[in-house]
């Protein structure tokens, strides 16, 4: 197993796996019910493994509107919050919503390149990971039959993340 195929792995059963059964449900009974015609989880994967700090330094037309209820899970003996951020932009001219979320483990890769010394990382091996992280999560989820609709994987390039269907 690579290092993205593994990161793809505790992304899902650390995070993904909890969060996913209740987004529905949870857009559903939020104020962004009416807005938001699509009741999933957008998985934002940048192509080039950059992670900014928000959305909005991805695509200019994205801004935080709010958040979901927080989920509460016990994991490890510790009640858990689990924050899902719901996201605004204008889509043939109607302000829509939706809720999607940026893999923070994919930071590991960026850190590797930038501690090339110690890790040997290249830039070269952080795209390739990339690939095979966004691969591999897509694999994963397809083989969970329950999860069905209830997230969209989007591999973006470039500064628009927003050509996928909100």
């Amino acid at each position: 197993m690579s290092l993205g195929e593994g990161l793809a792995y505790n992304y899902y059963a650390g995070y993904l796996n909890l969060v996913l059964p209740s987004v529905a449900d949870r857009i559903s009974s939020s104020e962004y019910d009416k807005s938001t015609t699509n009741k999933k989880l957008f998985i934002l994967i940048p192509a080039n493994g950059e992670m900014p700090g928000k959305q909005q330094d991805v695509d200019k037309s994205i801004r935080q509107v709010g958040t979901l209820a927080p989920l509460m899970i016990d994991r490890a003996g510790f009640k858990r919050k689990y924050h899902n951020n719901v996201y605004g932009s204008v889509h043939n001219e109607k302000e829509v919503t939706f809720v999607a979320d940026m893999p923070a483990d994919l930071l590991t890769l960026r850190d590797m390149t930038e501690d090339f010394e110690l890790t040997g990382f290249t830039e070269q091996d952080k795209l390739r990971e990339v690939q095979k992280y966004a691969a591999s999560l897509t694999k994963i989820l397809e083989r969970q039959s329950h999860l069905a609709g209830t997230y969209e994987i989007v591999v973006y390039n470039g500064n628009s993340v927003l050509k996928f269907s909100v």
